[in-house]
């Protein structure tokens, strides 16, 4: 078995994949892709240590999912990503109290779900949608 390497070609940097790992594959812009993955491009984060491509696991299986990239991934792995929350608090104007809320833990763009599973992926997308209409933040 040997390693792959990833190069991010926007910010020339180079990955080593760890070995029994896999890295996402790549689509063009026709989207084809095996049947029961999604295709997505995965944002870049603002630290250093999130311009590497994202390790997701789902059972016994990690891909690595390079950013900024049209990459395939199983649905199971979709799933992963979508479900991934964090807390943040902002301070809406100086003075007034911080405000903490749930935010998605990463910035996911889906170019295409697969025909079978789409629905509970549908599904999870209109919760996010909700949570974030009821946790809109007002500045009086």
């Amino acid at each position: 078995m040997s390693t792959q390497k990833h190069v991010d070609k926007t910010l020339g940097l180079e990955f080593t994949i760890p070995l029994g790992e896999e890295l996402a594959m790549p689509v063009d812009s026709d989207l084809k892709c095996p049947e029961g993955y999604a295709v997505i491009i995965l944002g870049y984060g603002d630290q250093a240590g999130l311009m590497y491509p994202q390790p997701v696991s789902a059972g016994l299986r990690t891909i690595w999912i390079p950013r900024g990239d049209r990459r395939a991934i199983p649905l199971t792995h979709l799933n992963v990503l979508l479900d991934a929350k964090t807390k943040k608090l902002i301070q809406p104007k100086p003075g007034a109290q911080g405000v903490e809320y749930e935010a998605n833990r990463f910035d996911v763009q889906i170019l295409k779900l697969p025909e079978s599973g789409a629905k509970g992926v549908k599904n999870k997308l209109e919760g996010i949608r909700e949570r974030a209409e009821r946790q809109q933040i007002h500045i009086n």
